[in-house]
Order: C-alpha cells, then sequence, then structure tokens
C-alpha cells in the first residue's frame, strides 16, 4: 500500500544544520501521532503529508519572516458558506459578521433564502459580499435537503453552514483553520451547535458523496464508515475545536 508523507529535506523552512522546522510543525505532528523517521542525512521525514513544505529556490528574495506568513495565507481555510436565511435583517448582520473575518474571500457564499424577496437579497449580496456567491430560493421545510441540492454551486474545502437568525461565533473560521492547519489534526466533520445544521463544518466532497445530512446524520455516517474500516471518524464537536484554539 503506498503511503503519502513528507521529507524535510530541501524545504526552504527547514534547518538542516539544527534539524527544526520554521513553521514548528514537527513536535505538533509527533502530538498527532504521526510516525517519524530520518532519511540518510538525519533529516527528518514524516508519514503525514505537510502543506508548508517549498523547495529551497521558493521566494529566495523574501524575508524567512515574511515567507513564513506567506505560506501560511496560502495554506489558509478556501471552501464554501452556505447561509440560510428568513429575514432580510438578519441576513444583513450575518454577511457583515463574516465580513470581519480574516481571509473571508476565500470562501464562496451561497445563500438560501425564503420570505425575502429576491431583490432585496441580490442588493444585500451585490453591497456586501466580498466573494463569489449565489442565491438559491428555497421553501422553508426540509432544511437537509435544500441544503444538499444547492452543494452544486459550492467549491472544493471545507464546507460551513450557517443560520443567520442564530448567533454565529466570531472566530469559526479562523478556529477551524488552527485545528487543521496549526494543531494538524485530520478534519472530516465539526457536529453543528444545534440540533440543525447551524455551525456545521464538513469537507465538501465528502459531505456531497454521503448526501449530506439525508435520512440521517451527516457524524452518524462517518462513525458507521469508522467502526467498519477500525480507524478514527475524524468527527468532532465545537468544544474540541475550542479547546485546540486555546492553547
Amino acid at each position: 500500500m503506498v503511503k503519502l508523507g513528507t521529507f524535510c529535506s530541501y524545504c526552504c523552512f527547514y534547518d538542516t544544520l539544527n534539524k527544526k522546522c520554521g513553521h514548528n510543525i514537527i513536535d505538533t505532528f509527533k502530538e498527532r501521532d504521526a510516525e517519524i523517521d530520518f532519511d540518510e542525512y538525519g533529516n527528518h521525514t514524516i508519514d503525514r503529508v505537510c502543506q508548508y513544505k517549498r523547495d529551497e529556490n521558493w521566494q529566495t528574495q523574501m524575508p524567512m519572516k515574511d515567507k513564513l506568513e506567506l505560506s501560511r495565507q496560502e495554506v489558509y481555510l478556501r471552501g464554501t458558506i452556505i447561509i440560510i436565511a428568513n429575514q432580510a435583517e438578519n441576513l444583513n448582520k450575518t454577511i457583515d459578521h463574516l465580513n470581519t473575518m480574516k481571509n473571508i474571500e476565500n470562501f464562496k457564499l451561497v445563500v438560501l433564502y425564503s420570505e425575502i424577496r429576491f431583490q432585496e437579497v441580490m442588493e444585500i449580496a451585490k453591497s456586501k459580499i466580498k466573494s463569489k456567491y449565489h442565491l438559491v430560493s428555497i421553501k422553508n421545510n426540509d432544511i437537509d435537503l435544500q441544503v444538499y441540492r444547492s452543494l452544486k454551486f459550492s467549491q472544493n474545502g471545507y464546507l460551513f453552514i450557517l443560520d443567520s437568525n442564530l448567533d454565529i461565533d466570531e472566530n469559526i473560521i479562523d478556529k477551524v483553520n488552527h485545528f487543521v492547519n496549526k494543531k494538524m489534526y485530520r478534519l472530516l466533520h465539526i457536529k453543528p451547535s444545534n440540533k440543525a445544521l447551524h455551525q456545521s463544518v464538513s469537507m465538501v466532497g465528502l459531505y456531497k458523496w454521503l448526501k449530506g445530512d439525508l435520512q440521517f446524520d451527516f457524524s452518524e455516517k462517518l462513525n458507521n464508515i469508522a467502526e467498519e474500516e477500525q480507524s478514527d471518524s475524524q468527527v468532532f464537536d465545537w468544544e474540541d475545536i475550542n479547546e485546540a484554539y486555546s492553547r
């Protein structure tokens, strides 16, 4: 069986003399129980793919501090945010709130609206949304089905589902990015913060393939697969995410 991994040699962030990573990512991989080994020159090899690895010739004219920050921006989360809305005022507030978040332009916004005039939704979208977007008129029932049907408008990455009538964690995107790209957890799904879909986070491709939350919860589908394969489900809740973010 072929395994993907990372050779730290020849990475511009790897100090071959002191055997250290500029992103301090090797110790983090150890915390995630990754297999750490050494090549013939004594440099680290890791049985996980490191998104931060860059060739020695990458951005050679840039100071190391700037190179580190640029690589962090390059790997920052991308994906789709689905906003469920039935009140124009709350849709406005939700988009305003999202616009305060770091790298919001990395996400396509899909607005599922009901009980609001199309012209009103269009005016809000044109004046406020900073990235690609798509507007979808829905009926106010069977939200699981409406969300699943709207996935054809999504883009790859992580899928965030938000109810515009509910409070949104002001650091929701940064928390997930911290969990995935700084703490290096393998993440397939974060359970919603209520009984509906609010603040649910999933891998877009997998959510499509397993037909989202149709028939039964997406987290239950993943747990069933993990049990069959005797592997980790990679399903978390917001307590897990918040705890990692506080460290």
